[in-house]
């Protein structure tokens, strides 16, 4: 009887927005569906809380009561006197507190039917005759199919399969008192790397990283994070200090059985700006689609989801393309943008448009 109640057509590892966004294809075609994972809603969770307009479109929720600011104008900052600000009245994301969007989205998810089971550990991972079995604490779930969306540090990854990151990244974000209302959201570029600031309701999300592996690139640390906010904000007043994975170079990933990685599990966050929402939503959304088609139609979940992650893996190599001019010539970068590139990247983000897009190629992601 107990081996019957944990038999499941989908167990989701990750209650993020991959996560979620899988469960929710999942759910709305009535498969039985578990969702593990190490903590419960409300958590802490580092991110600098953007969301692109993009993103919104993929979105089974609807956030209005979540944003905090709206970026109708950004600035772009590669030197004391070389700033470049653009603004557009749609704006190109909205700013959210990443725990409250993360509890709204899990809560959403479990009121459509999902089981959520907190767990301490994963001991292992097995594929046997078209199932899935996990050891989570001594308890064997069986599955058709298993989702890992545990993020840059997928224990799901590591157990199941071959593929791991080639160059992990890292970034450093913290909260500062916010006084001027009329900050607007910015980006500063310099030989290691990259920093933020966004504003939220009574701080900024302030952060730096380094995306790209190049000779002038180092290991960005907390002091390096101190030093930013010294220099931006003339304090070293900086609370919530958090370190986190980045979950770059998922260029060569492929499922090659019933274990499927969605996310930063996968390595799918792009690495010009760092977003990694977006993909999370929506290879989260495509992994659950192409399980839906498995069972409605008989193909193959599979190839339908490596279908989709060879589209995305072209849409990630233009950004690497990007991030390596943005980082690597940074005062080409300003005169490009500032004669129109800028322009033209302000208006398809602020129109929900993708980098592929933007640069006038067809999407297969515009819905």
């Amino acid at each position: 009887m107990e081996q019957k109640n944990n038999n499941y057509d989908v167990v989701i590892v990750g209650a993020g927005p991959a996560g979620c966004s899988s469960a929710h294809e999942l759910l709305r075609n009535n498969k039985k569906v578990l969702i593990l994972d190490k903590t419960e809603f409300p958590r802490h969770k580092p991110c600098a809380g953007g969301i692109t307009m993009k993103t919104l479109k993929h979105l089974p929720i609807d956030i209005n009561h979540l944003v905090q600011h709206k970026a109708q104008d950004m600035i772009f900052t590669f030197s004391p006197t070389k700033k470049i600000k653009l603004n557009h009245h749609k704006g190109s994301c909205v700013m959210v507190i990443r725990d409250k969007f993360d509890e709204y989205f899990f809560n959403e998810t479990i009121k459509l039917g999902a089981t959520f089971n907190k767990i301490n550990k994963i001991n292992s991972i097995k594929s046997i005759k078209n199932k899935v079995m996990i050891d989570v604490d001594g308890k064997i779930y069986v599955c058709d199919y298993l989702i890992g969306a545990d993020g840059a540090n997928s224990i799901v990854r590591k157990l199941s399969s071959n593929f791991e990151y080639k160059n992990p990244v890292f970034a450093y974000e913290g909260l500062v008192e916010k006084k001027d209302t009329n900050y607007s959201t910015e980006f500063i570029f310099n030989k290691h790397g990259y920093a933020w600031v966004f504003p939220k309701d009574g701080h900024y999300n302030v952060g730096i990283g380094n995306l790209v592996s190049t000779s002038k690139s180092k290991n960005v640390t907390k002091k390096d994070l101190r030093s930013f906010v010294s220099d931006k904000f003339g304090s070293t007043k900086i609370s919530n200090i958090t370190a986190f994975p980045i979950g770059t170079e998922g260029d060569n990933y492929r499922v090659q059985n019933n274990i499927f990685l969605v996310g930063d599990a996968a390595g799918l966050a792009e690495s010009l700006l760092g977003e990694g929402i977006y993909n999370a939503v929506l290879s989260g959304k495509y992994a659950g689609s192409s399980i839906n088609e498995s069972y409605n139609n008989s193909v193959s979940a599979k190839l339908n989801y490596n279908e989709f992650l060879s589209h995305l893996t072209n849409e990630l190599k233009l950004y690497r393309k990007g991030a390596k001019i943005l980082y690597g010539f940074p005062m080409i970068s300003y005169w490009m943008m500032k004669l129109g590139l800028g322009k033209k990247f302000m208006n398809g983000y602020s129109e929900g448009k993708t980098l592929s897009e933007i640069m006038g190629k067809k999407s297969i992601f515009a819905n």
